[in-house]
């Protein structure tokens, strides 16, 4: 039975399509980790160093202008009830209102300095990613549980290895896996099975395709690669340096006139 399914030509064609599909879904797999464990921590790193501190110091401005506006309005309210007014009280309402937005910048201006502490470390090399690539790709065609619905615990446990092991940049493990999966036969391709079972694979391969091309997508067209398409073009970089100081002149300026505003509320 399975040498007639074999021998003929519609089901070789539809062996073929499947595992072609298999092929395009691993390839969508490795770019899509490539993208988010690599590409965009990359571009996080050059956009620091770029643009980080004229951003951090635009988001700063913006807060301390917010932060005053609002202790303007909380004076205005104190006054509006005749209550007593008590500057260091507005400052604690003040800080917990605007607490979320206070982390936000601790944490851009901590990322900014682990990436400065960063630069002097060495690179992994392209010819290493790519490298890398291609080994995780052959092991997703035989470990991946997304295209592999017959895996064994261990084939999903050494899957999980290899996803933490490609993200760590850890090759060694990367051929330790190889080098095993070698050893116990374990198969890239899909095997010879029921005909009805093929055309289901192959509507299920055809419609994950989809999906995993979608998130690539999905990931390229993310706002870190607009940023990239800036960070890379010096045109557009120094245009983006021009438009934060010039907000930052704004903000300056309304920052300057509010305060005096408020200082005369005071007396």
């Amino acid at each position: 039975m399975a040498l007639d399914m074999f021998l003929d030509p519609d089901y070789a064609e539809l062996i073929i399509e499947v595992n072609n599909l298999k092929n395009d879904i691993a390839e969508k797999i490795v770019e899509k980790e490539w993208l988010s464990t690599f590409i965009i921590p990359e571009i996080k790193h050059l956009y620091n160093l770029k643009l980080g501190k004229k951003e951090a110091e635009l988001l700063l401005a913006k807060l301390n202008l917010e932060k005053l506006k609002r202790k303007i309005s909380l004076f205005k309210e104190f006054e509006k009830y005749d209550n007593e007014i008590k500057e260091q009280e507005i400052d604690k309402i003040i800080d917990k209102e605007f607490k979320n937005k206070i982390k936000e910048y601790n944490f851009m201006q901590k990322e900014i300095q682990e990436t400065i502490n960063d630069t002097h470390k060495e690179k992994v090399s392209k010819e290493f990613i790519d490298r890398l690539n291609f080994l995780y790709k052959e092991m997703v065609l035989i470990l991946s549980p997304l295209i592999n619905n017959k895996n064994t615990i261990l084939e999903n446990e050494l899957y999980d290895i290899l996803l933490n092991s490609y993200k760590n940049a850890d090759m060694n493990k990367v051929l330790a896996i190889k080098e095993f999966c070698k050893e116990n036969n374990f198969k890239s391709t899909v095997e010879i099975d029921d005909i009805e079972n093929m055309k289901k694979l192959n509507k299920k391969y055809k419609a994950l395709l989809d999906e995993s091309q979608s998130v690539v997508i999905n990931i390229r067209s993310s706002e870190w690669f607009s940023i990239k398409s800036i960070l890379e073009n010096e045109i557009l970089l120094r245009r983006r340096k021009d438009d934060i100081n010039e907000h930052l002149d704004l903000i300056e300026k309304e920052y300057s006139n509010l305060l005096k505003k408020f200082g005369k509320m005071k007396k």
